[in-house]
C-alpha cells in the first residue's frame, strides 16, 4: 500500500532501527558457552523459576519477577539449557549477593535441577513447588490407570472375536448406553480431569458406568477429588501437613505402581509442597509469561534468529 518491501522493513528495523547491532546484553558465558541475559535491576523478593523452548528445540529457563505481573521489569533472567551448574554460575555471577538475599520465595515446577539450581543461588528464599504441578503428577497416575484397562478391554474383545470367528459365530460387543466398553473409556478421559459439577449429562452417563464396572476408577477420582479440597482449603501449614499424610495412607492402600510413585515423588518434595500454604503461591506467573513468549513467536511465524527473538523479548519485559 506504501510502495514498501516487507522484508526490507524487518532488515531495516533489525540492523538499524531497533538498536540489535549496539545491543551488549547477550553474554557469553567463556566457560560453558551459554548465552544468557540477566537484569538484577528487577530481581524482587517472590520470583517463579520455568523453562520455555524458542525453537528447534532449543530450551532456556526464564526467570520472573511476580511483582511486575507479568509487564515492564518481569524479566529476571533468560539461561539457555536447564543444567543446574550453569544456571547457578549465571545467577551468582549476574546478580549481587545483597539482592539475591532480598529474595523470599521461589516457585517452580518439581523439576529437581529447578530447585537445586533457586535453593543454591537464593539461600534465604523457601521453595514452592506450584500446586497444579502436583495435581497433574496424581491425574497422569490415574490416567495410566484408564490406559490399562482400556488395553485389557480391547485384548478381551479380541480374543472373543476369535472364538466366535472358530465357532463359524458372530460376535456382537457388549454395549452400555449405546457405546462399547473401550469407546467408554477413550471418552471419558478428559471428564476424570474435572470436577463433577462440571460435567455434562451425556459425561455423568459414562462416568456412572465406567464406576460401576471398575471400582479402582472410581477410588482413583475420589483422591484426585480430595486433593483438589485439600488445596483449596486454606489452611495452616501444620494442618495441611496432617491432611496429606493421611492423604497418602489412601493412595498407598489403592496398591497400584503408578500411585506408589506419585506418593514416592510427593514425599522426596514434601516441605516444598507444604510451603504452598504459606502464601498460596503458584507458578502461574511463569505459565502466563510462558504463554506470551508463545504467542509472540506464533506472531512472529517462528523464530529463525534466537539471539534477535530474546533481543525484542528483553525490549518488551525487562
Amino acid at each position: 500500500m506504501y510502495g514498501v518491501n516487507g522484508d526490507t522493513l524487518c532488515r531495516l528495523y533489525k540492523y538499524t532501527l531497533s538498536g540489535f547491532c549496539q545491543w551488549e546484553g547477550m553474554s557469553l558465558l567463556e566457560r560453558s558457552g551459554i548465552s544468557y541475559v540477566v537484569f538484577p535491576e528487577n530481581c524482587g523478593p517472590y520470583l517463579s523459576i520455568d523453562e520455555t523452548s524458542f525453537s528447534r528445540d532449543e530450551v532456556f529457563t526464564i526467570i520472573t519477577n511476580k511483582d511486575a505481573h507479568g509487564k515492564k521489569s518481569a524479566l529476571v533472567a533468560i539461561i539457555e539449557g536447564v543444567r543446574s551448574v550453569d544456571i547457578t554460575e549465571v545467577l551468582i555471577t549476574g546478580i549481587p549477593l545483597s539482592k539475591r538475599l532480598k529474595v523470599k520465595e521461589i516457585t517452580s515446577d518439581l523439576s529437581s535441577a529447578m530447585m537445586e539450581s533457586a535453593s543454591t543461588s537464593f539461600p534465604q528464599a523457601y521453595l514452592v513447588n506450584d500446586r497444579f504441578h502436583v495435581q497433574q503428577l496424581f491425574n497422569e497416575a490415574m490416567d495410566e490407570v484408564r490406559i490399562d484397562i482400556r488395553h485389557q478391554v480391547r485384548r478381551q474383545e479380541a480374543e472373543m472375536k476369535e472364538f466366535c470367528d472358530e465357532c463359524d459365530q458372530v460376535f456382537i460387543p457388549q454395549k452400555y448406553n449405546g457405546e462399547t466398553m473401550p469407546q467408554i473409556l477413550a471418552r471419558t478421559k478428559h471428564a476424570l480431569m474435572m470436577s463433577n459439577n462440571k460435567w455434562k449429562p451425556e459425561q455423568s452417563r459414562r462416568i456412572q458406568i465406567l464406576f460401576d464396572h471398575y471400582p479402582v476408577l472410581k477410588d482413583a477420582y475420589e483422591l484426585m477429588t480430595e486433593l483438589r479440597n485439600l488445596f483449596n482449603l486454606k489452611q495452616s501449614v501444620t494442618q495441611a501437613g496432617i491432611k496429606l499424610a493421611k492423604w497418602y495412607e489412601k493412595v498407598l492402600e489403592m496398591k497400584r505402581e503408578s500411585f506408589n510413585t506419585v506418593v514416592r515423588t510427593f514425599k522426596n518434595n514434601y516441605i516444598t509442597i507444604l510451603n504452598y500454604f504459606r502464601r498460596r503461591a503458584t507458578n502461574a506467573s511463569a505459565e502466563s509469561f510462558n504463554a506470551k513468549v508463545k504467542m509472540f513467536r506464533a506472531q512472529l511465524r517462528g523464530v529463525k534468529d534466537t539471539t534477535f527473538f530474546i533481543f525484542r523479548l528483553c525490549k518488551l519485559f525487562a
